[in-house]
């Protein structure tokens, strides 16, 4: 297992980078790129100074620990989409965040942190310095300095509101197609806080994800998740994930896992942001553009690879998925080369 030790915030970012492999390909002041096209990428805005946002996409090479050894503060919110990072609490291995949503105002004085080798991880994330969220931000937007104190200090709330995780959702698609700036991350922020200091709009749940039970709503039903219902949750994604094709019906994935069929849709949607229909078709889709570009094998053959009964079904589902028909999509990345 690969350890390192850090005494400040930027550091620590740095020393994991370069620990999973990663080289900065582009840098200014406001911009970082860091990849290995084995590995993958992360891309980081802003400072920590102030506010720093960032993207990333990547597996873990190997086994990693890391100890941090210094007072930080920052209001820190994203989405993970994969993966999960722990923490060693009373010399036991504890998880510290999994898929999700979340909102955390962290204050730590040090700690523990550990990945583990062949995990891949996926998100957006984005942290403000509270001194600057104080001092600059708040006053700004013409709130007092205690107007976020209903955030319990290291709690994670996983249940945030469909407005913050747009708002989420924009500051993604800009760093993704590279176009964030200062101006804007700034202003993205700022909406951000706005929401979340507004007593009249619940933004995040009473209900924070670091304890025992989590709820997740169904119209107007509230659904109780246990933790062996998310770990649950989580193995199912995780099932999906490597065999794409063998996957049939959510009734006969909740059976395997001994997970109400319910329980395991809404809890999915809300772990991952997106249907298990969708996470699994978005798979198999991928998993058939590489066999049409790399293989010779038959639209027939290729359906049947990725789970698909008949070449029509899977015809069909590619066309509203690109655009283009498997034959057509196979024809024009011919001609293209």
């Amino acid at each position: 297992m690969n350890f390192y030790k850090t005494t400040n915030p930027k550091d620590y970012s740095l020393h994991f980078y370069k620990e999973i492999g990663l080289s900065c390909s582009s840098h200014s002041d406001f911009e970082q790129i860091w990849n290995n096209p084995q590995i993958g990428s992360i891309h980081v805005c802003g400072s920590l100074d102030n506010i720093q946002c960032g993207t990333g996409d990547y597996q873990i090479p190997t086994d990693i620990m890391s100890e941090f050894d210094y007072t930080s503060s920052f209001l820190h919110f994203g989405i993970i989409y994969e993966g999960i990072t722990y923490s060693i609490v009373h010399k036991k291995l504890e998880p510290l965040s999994h898929p999700s949503a979340f909102l955390s105002l962290e204050q730590s004085e040090g700690g523990i942190i550990c990945w583990k080798r062949g995990q891949h991880f996926r998100g957006i994330e984005v942290s403000i310095n509270v001194d600057y969220l104080n001092n600059h931000l708040l006053p700004f937007l013409g709130y007092s300095k205690d107007a976020l104190d209903f955030i319990n200090p290291n709690v994670r709330y996983s249940h945030i509101s469909d407005e913050l995780k747009d708002i989420l959702s924009r500051i993604e698609f800009l760093i993704n197609h590279n176009r964030m700036t200062l101006a804007l991350q700034k202003a993205l922020c700022l909406e951000f806080i706005a929401y979340l200091a507004d007593k009249k709009i619940t933004c995040i749940s009473d209900i924070p994800s670091n304890t025992s039970d989590r709820y997740v709503h169904l119209g107007s039903r509230k659904i109780k998740l246990t933790d062996a219902d998310v770990n649950k949750i989580i193995l199912a994604h995780e099932q999906i994930k490597k065999e794409p094709g063998s996957f049939v019906t959510i009734y006969e994935l909740s059976q395997a896992l001994d997970i109400s069929e319910q329980k395991l849709k809404v809890g999915f949607t809300k772990l991952y942001q997106q249907t298990i229909w969708n996470y699994a078709n978005n798979l198999r889709m991928n998993q058939a553009v590489k066999l049409l570009q790399n293989t010779t094998l038959s639209i027939s053959d290729i359906s049947s690879t990725i789970g698909y009964q008949s070449s029509s079904a899977f015809t069909r589902m590619f066309k509203n998925w690109c655009g283009l028909t498997p034959g057509q999509f196979r024809t024009q990345t011919i001609s293209d080369e």
